[in-house]
Protein backbone atom coordinates (compact mmCIF):
# COMPACT_ATOMS: atom_id res chain seq x y z
CA UNK A 1 0.00 0.00 0.00
CA UNK A 2 1.28 3.44 -1.05
CA UNK A 3 2.17 5.84 1.53
CA UNK A 4 0.25 8.82 0.10
CA UNK A 5 -2.65 6.58 -1.15
CA UNK A 6 -6.07 7.83 0.47
CA UNK A 7 -6.79 4.49 1.39
CA UNK A 8 -3.35 4.24 3.40
CA UNK A 9 -4.93 8.06 4.98
CA UNK A 10 -8.24 6.71 5.88
CA UNK A 11 -7.09 3.24 7.90
CA UNK A 12 -4.84 5.46 9.45
CA UNK A 13 -6.85 7.36 10.54
CA UNK A 14 -10.10 5.88 11.07
CA UNK A 15 -9.85 4.53 14.50
CA UNK A 16 -9.20 7.93 15.89
CA UNK A 17 -12.41 9.60 13.95
CA UNK A 18 -14.38 6.55 15.37
CA UNK A 19 -12.91 7.40 18.96
CA UNK A 20 -13.23 10.96 18.75
CA UNK A 21 -16.48 11.22 17.92
CA UNK A 22 -17.55 8.72 20.40
CA UNK A 23 -15.89 10.62 22.69
CA UNK A 24 -17.59 13.60 22.01
CA UNK A 25 -20.80 11.96 22.03
CA UNK A 26 -19.91 10.21 25.44
CA UNK A 27 -18.64 13.84 26.83
CA UNK A 28 -21.85 15.75 25.16
CA UNK A 29 -24.52 13.18 27.07
CA UNK A 30 -22.91 12.80 29.90
CA UNK A 31 -23.43 16.97 30.33
CA UNK A 32 -26.75 17.31 28.90
CA UNK A 33 -27.59 14.22 31.82
CA UNK A 34 -26.07 16.76 34.51
CA UNK A 35 -28.16 19.43 33.26
CA UNK A 36 -30.92 17.30 33.58
CA UNK A 37 -30.55 15.94 36.55
CA UNK A 38 -29.15 19.28 38.39
CA UNK A 39 -30.62 22.16 36.79
CA UNK A 40 -33.97 20.79 35.09
CA UNK A 41 -34.70 18.14 37.94
CA UNK A 42 -35.52 15.79 35.74
CA UNK A 43 -32.66 13.00 34.87
CA UNK A 44 -32.74 10.91 31.73
CA UNK A 45 -33.20 7.62 32.56
CA UNK A 46 -31.52 6.26 29.65
CA UNK A 47 -28.56 8.36 30.34
CA UNK A 48 -26.36 5.26 31.48
CA UNK A 49 -27.01 2.83 28.61
CA UNK A 50 -25.98 5.31 26.32
CA UNK A 51 -22.57 6.28 28.51
CA UNK A 52 -21.64 2.18 28.60
CA UNK A 53 -21.97 2.05 24.90
CA UNK A 54 -19.74 4.88 24.40
CA UNK A 55 -17.78 3.82 26.35
CA UNK A 56 -17.05 0.51 24.87
CA UNK A 57 -16.52 2.36 21.44
CA UNK A 58 -14.09 4.76 22.86
CA UNK A 59 -12.19 1.99 24.56
CA UNK A 60 -12.00 -0.58 22.05
CA UNK A 61 -11.60 2.69 19.04
CA UNK A 62 -8.62 4.08 20.50
CA UNK A 63 -6.62 1.01 21.07
CA UNK A 64 -5.13 0.93 17.62
CA UNK A 65 -4.33 4.59 17.36
CA UNK A 66 -2.51 4.16 20.74
CA UNK A 67 -1.16 0.96 19.65
CA UNK A 68 0.01 2.92 16.68
CA UNK A 69 1.49 5.85 19.13
CA UNK A 70 3.07 3.93 21.33
CA UNK A 71 0.82 5.06 24.31
CA UNK A 72 -0.16 1.80 25.92
CA UNK A 73 1.76 1.17 28.70
CA UNK A 74 4.40 -1.39 28.58
CA UNK A 75 6.77 -2.93 30.93
CA UNK A 76 10.15 -2.72 28.98
CA UNK A 77 12.87 -3.33 31.83
CA UNK A 78 12.98 -7.15 30.89
CA UNK A 79 13.04 -6.44 27.51
CA UNK A 80 16.05 -3.95 27.72
CA UNK A 81 18.49 -6.23 29.67
CA UNK A 82 18.22 -8.50 26.42
CA UNK A 83 21.55 -8.04 23.94
CA UNK A 84 19.90 -6.35 20.40
CA UNK A 85 19.54 -10.24 18.80
CA UNK A 86 17.62 -11.42 21.49
CA UNK A 87 15.30 -8.77 21.32
CA UNK A 88 14.53 -9.01 17.68
CA UNK A 89 13.35 -12.94 18.70
CA UNK A 90 11.36 -11.05 21.89
CA UNK A 91 9.81 -8.73 19.81
CA UNK A 92 8.78 -11.87 17.12
CA UNK A 93 7.33 -13.66 20.08
CA UNK A 94 5.65 -10.36 21.71
CA UNK A 95 4.13 -9.72 18.38
CA UNK A 96 3.03 -13.13 17.49
CA UNK A 97 1.21 -13.56 20.68
CA UNK A 98 -0.13 -9.92 20.69
CA UNK A 99 -1.82 -11.12 17.05
CA UNK A 100 -2.63 -14.09 18.65
CA UNK A 101 -4.78 -12.80 21.29
CA UNK A 102 -6.30 -10.30 19.40
CA UNK A 103 -7.20 -12.78 16.16
CA UNK A 104 -9.02 -14.83 19.49
CA UNK A 105 -10.71 -11.79 20.88
CA UNK A 106 -11.62 -11.34 17.05
CA UNK A 107 -13.36 -14.32 16.13
CA UNK A 108 -14.78 -14.74 20.02
CA UNK A 109 -16.37 -11.51 19.28
CA UNK A 110 -17.76 -12.45 15.95
CA UNK A 111 -19.46 -15.18 17.62
CA UNK A 112 -20.87 -13.01 20.50
CA UNK A 113 -22.20 -10.72 17.88
CA UNK A 114 -23.94 -13.72 16.02
CA UNK A 115 -25.56 -14.85 19.40
CA UNK A 116 -26.84 -11.43 19.81
CA UNK A 117 -28.34 -11.29 16.51
CA UNK A 118 -30.23 -14.33 16.83
CA UNK A 119 -31.59 -13.86 20.15
CA UNK A 120 -32.23 -10.40 19.12
CA UNK A 121 -30.98 -9.23 22.81
CA UNK A 122 -31.14 -5.16 23.50
CA UNK A 123 -30.83 -2.69 25.85
CA UNK A 124 -33.67 -2.42 28.99
CA UNK A 125 -34.74 1.16 28.44
CA UNK A 126 -33.80 1.98 24.73
CA UNK A 127 -34.13 -1.57 23.20
CA UNK A 128 -30.52 -0.72 21.84
CA UNK A 129 -29.12 -3.73 19.74
CA UNK A 130 -26.08 -5.17 21.52
CA UNK A 131 -24.89 -6.07 18.29
CA UNK A 132 -24.64 -2.33 17.57
CA UNK A 133 -23.12 -1.80 21.31
CA UNK A 134 -20.01 -4.51 20.48
CA UNK A 135 -19.84 -4.44 16.63
CA UNK A 136 -16.84 -2.29 17.34
CA UNK A 137 -14.85 -5.09 18.68
CA UNK A 138 -13.96 -7.65 15.96
CA UNK A 139 -13.37 -3.83 13.72
CA UNK A 140 -10.42 -2.48 16.43
CA UNK A 141 -9.24 -6.17 16.65
CA UNK A 142 -8.70 -6.24 12.67
CA UNK A 143 -7.00 -2.79 13.17
CA UNK A 144 -5.24 -3.46 15.76
CA UNK A 145 -3.38 -6.03 14.22
CA UNK A 146 -3.10 -4.12 11.14
CA UNK A 147 -1.25 -1.32 13.30
CA UNK A 148 1.06 -3.73 14.44
CA UNK A 149 1.85 -5.10 10.86
CA UNK A 150 1.94 -1.05 9.76
CA UNK A 151 4.72 -0.58 12.33
CA UNK A 152 6.74 -3.78 13.35
CA UNK A 153 6.55 -5.27 9.85
CA UNK A 154 6.37 -2.86 7.88
CA UNK A 155 8.36 -0.39 9.15
CA UNK A 156 5.60 2.38 8.74
CA UNK A 157 6.03 3.86 11.79
CA UNK A 158 7.79 7.56 10.49
CA UNK A 159 4.96 7.67 7.91
CA UNK A 160 2.39 7.02 10.72
CA UNK A 161 4.57 10.07 12.67
CA UNK A 162 4.04 12.44 9.67
CA UNK A 163 0.32 11.70 9.18
CA UNK A 164 0.05 12.56 12.78
CA UNK A 165 1.68 15.46 12.53
CA UNK A 166 -0.09 16.54 9.35
CA UNK A 167 -3.31 16.15 10.89
CA UNK A 168 -2.81 18.35 14.34
CA UNK A 169 -1.09 20.98 12.12
CA UNK A 170 -4.42 21.66 10.17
Amino acid sequence: MKKDSKLFKILINLDIVIASIALVILVGCTFAGVIARYVVGKPFGWIEEIQAAFIVWVVFAAGGAAYRTGNHSAIEILYEIFPKPVRKIVSIFIGLVVTAVLGFLCYTSIGYLQLFMRTGRTTAVLNLPFTWIYMIVPVSCMLQIFNYFLVNVFGYEDEVEKLVEEDEDE
